[in-house]
């Protein structure tokens, strides 16, 4: 069986890209409102500040979903799963119980640690393609079926 790899993606948190909207809704509102009031200074300082505040917001939830994409390949021989600041991988020889819960697929290893998948907000097709090539990868190992 070939090696695959999986992208496991992190989608951005909504209620942050909802805030930081709200936030450029409000900054451009008062910035055309500080234009028609003859260029008042606070409504221009406030406005410009919202609309940085909900730039910077949106930036930041954008940043933080992509720093949290794994790329899982999986082998006959085992799994290699990379991060942005991590890396592991493990044989499958060494997989004593796989569980899965919503968001979360634990590898349970025969030295008594845990190796965690878990993204709480992640594409559910990804994490499913990916929990279903592990189940396979294991049978095969294991001799359950060719």
């Amino acid at each position: 069986m070939a090696a695959t790899t999986h992208q496991v993606r992190q989608r951005p948190a909504l209620r942050a890209l909802a805030l930081s909207a709200l936030l450029m809704l409000v900054g451009l509102v008062l910035v055309l409102m500080a234009e028609l009031l003859d260029r008042n200074l606070a409504l221009t300082v406030g406005g410009l500040l919202a609309l940085v505040l909900g730039a910077g917001l949106f930036g930041a939830s954008w940043w933080v979903a992509r720093a949290a994409r794994m790329q899982v390949v999986l082998d006959e021989d085992g799994y290699a799963i990379r991060g942005r600041d991590s890396a592991q991988s493990g044989r499958w020889a060494d997989v004593r119980r796989v569980t899965s819960a919503s968001g979360r697929l634990s590898l349970f290893l025969a030295d008594g640690t845990r190796v965690l998948l878990a993204v709480p907000r992640g594409r559910r097709d990804d994490f499913d393609a990916l929990g279903a090539d592990i189940a396979r990868r294991l049978d095969q190992s294991r001799g359950y079926r060719a």
